[in-house]
């Protein structure tokens, strides 16, 4: 995640700069109002760690004059206090309380709250769209529509359907996690991002036919993992040389799409923190120019660690 650290004491910034990047977090730092204001424009981030008070002044008037500025930033924050401090009860912004002298563990587990009632947010706000105006609405106006009576021929039922995958299902631009032992659902992204109309690169142990066979298709480009590289396979333990490889991959493809579907095996190997960074730095580096998905055994995370992925992937559901 993109994290904004607001204190005006040049240790604590540092102490915390530490701690962000060692869970793979991009940070800013600001030590004041006005600075503090215009990083937040500048940078959009993810999550806003913000001491209560700086420079002795209200640090929520922040959150405040961001808002005025761009009421689009969601300015999900994380407020640091005084145990004699009350927190603020009719804020929206505030998602987790840390209060002093806090440890890395502290820090670690509010972004993790945070995390979790964003996604929750998402989810409900995806739920509500879906039931006001999305495939459910469209397929009750079909039904309605496709009574006798004059007029152009109901659209049928399976162009919906497919209206509503290509529509309310995975979209471009944006990174998925599939919380599965086998990949068997992300093999659906190529039927939906069709390699007709996408460059697609699947990660996976198995070999270029095995997976063509899989996925239906000879028009994707594979790299295959191994323990050791040797030809045209791919070092499992060079994080490093396999990130450098999917970047180059994004930008020499239009509408490229990076599709990881041995992410357990990349975990087992490289060691979970490792991993968890290696997939952050792609996302992050992919920003809107490219779709990234994973597929990982859910069996071998904890909730902290599907927090993390959350943070910077959406859940595929469908």
């Amino acid at each position: 995640m993109k994290v904004l650290v607001v204190d005006d004491n040049i240790a604590i910034q540092e102490i915390l700069k530490d701690i962000l990047m060692d869970q793979g977090h991009v940070v800013r730092l600001s030590g004041s109002i006005g600075e503090a204001i215009d990083e937040i424009i500048d940078f959009e981030p993810n999550a806003i760690l913000l001491d209560s008070m700086v420079n002795n002044e209200d640090s929520m008037t922040i959150l405040i004059h961001a808002h005025e500025r761009n009421p689009e930033l969601p300015l999900d924050t994380v407020l640091i206090k005084s145990v004699s401090e009350e927190a603020p009860r009719d804020s929206s912004y505030i998602k987790a309380v840390v209060n002093k002298p806090f440890k890395s563990t502290d820090i670690v587990a509010a972004l993790n709250v945070l995390v979790s009632k964003k996604e929750e947010e998402r989810v409900e706000a995806e739920k509500s769209k879906r039931n006001s105006g999305g495939f459910l609405s469209k397929l009750k106006k079909i039904k309605r529509e496709s009574q006798p009576g004059p007029g152009p021929a109901p659209v049928a039922e399976e162009d919906i359907m497919a209206e509503y995958l290509a529509g309310e299902g995975p979209m471009y631009g944006r990174s998925y996690v599939f919380f599965e032992k086998a990949p068997a659902r992300i093999v659906n992204l190529v039927n939906i991002f069709n390699p007709k109309d996408y460059s697609i690169l699947i990660i996976s142990s198995e070999n270029s036919k095995a997976v063509m066979q899989t996925y239906g298709t000879d028009e994707v480009e594979v790299a295959t993992l191994s323990s050791a590289s040797r030809g045209r396979l791919m070092d499992i333990n060079a994080l490093g040389t396999l990130t450098v490889f999917i970047k180059e991959f994004i930008s020499n493809h239009s509408k490229p799409v990076v599709i990881i579907e041995d992410f357990t095996d990349i975990i087992d190997s490289n060691g979970l923190n490792h991993s968890l960074v290696f997939i952050h730095q792609l996302v992050m580096s992919a920003g809107k120019q490219a779709s990234l998905a994973v597929s990982v055994d859910p069996s071998i995370l904890t909730a902290k660690d599907r927090s993390i992925l959350l943070g910077d992937m959406s859940e595929y559901t469908n």
